[in-house]
C-alpha cells in the first residue's frame, strides 16, 4: 500500500511524523495505568467540547466524525479501546474512496519504522481530551493542506 502523492505533500508539509511521535511520545503510558472503562457519552461530551460531532459506531467500537467539503469527504475514525487511541483517517473524493489510513500504519508509508511509537495512551479523561485535541489540531491542518493541493 502506498500513499497518494497529495496526500504524503500534505501529511508532509504538516510535519505529521514529528507532530505523531510527539503525541505517542507524551501520551506513552503504561497498559497498567490505562483507563479502560470509559463512557461513551462522556467521550461524545469531550467531542462537543472540542466543536466536533461524532457518532459511535456500536457494532464496529469505534468514534467518527464526518466533515464535507465537496467533492471530498473528511472521516476521522478513534477506536479507544484498552485506553489507548487507535487514530484512522479517510478521504473520499465523489463518494469513491481516496486515501488514507491508520496513523501508525500512514507513519510507516512516510518511511518512518521506529518501532518503539505506539499508540497514544490515555488513564483519565483530561489525558483523553488533550489527545483528542492534538490529534484534531493535526486533522484540521491536514484538511487545509490537502484541500490548497487541490
Amino acid at each position: 500500500m502506498e500513499l497518494k502523492p497529495d496526500i504524503k505533500i500534505a501529511l508532509e508539509k504538516i510535519n505529521f511524523l514529528e507532530r505523531y511521535k510527539s503525541l505517542s511520545t507524551k501520551y506513552a503510558f503504561d497498559t497498567t495505568e490505562c483507563f479502560k472503562s470509559y463512557e461513551n457519552s462522556e467521550v461524545l461530551n469531550i467531542f462537543s467540547e472540542l466543536g466536533y460531532k461524532a457518532t459511535f459506531n456500536k457494532s464496529e467500537n469505534f468514534f467518527k466524525v464526518v466533515e464535507k467539503t465537496p467533492p471530498y469527504k473528511f472521516q476521522f475514525n478513534i477506536s479507544l479501546k484498552y485506553g489507548i487511541a487507535e487514530l484512522i483517517w479517510a478521504v473520499w473524493k465523489d463518494k469513491i474512496y481516496y486515501g488514507g489510513g491508520v496513523w501508525i500504519m500512514m507513519k510507516k508509508l512516510l518511511g518512518d519504522n521506529d518501532e518503539n511509537i505506539k499508540y497514544p495512551r490515555f488513564r483519565n479523561y483530561t489525558d483523553l481530551k488533550e489527545i483528542l485535541a492534538e490529534a484534531f489540531a493535526i486533522y484540521e491542518d491536514f484538511k487545509r493542506e490537502f484541500l490548497a493541493i487541490q
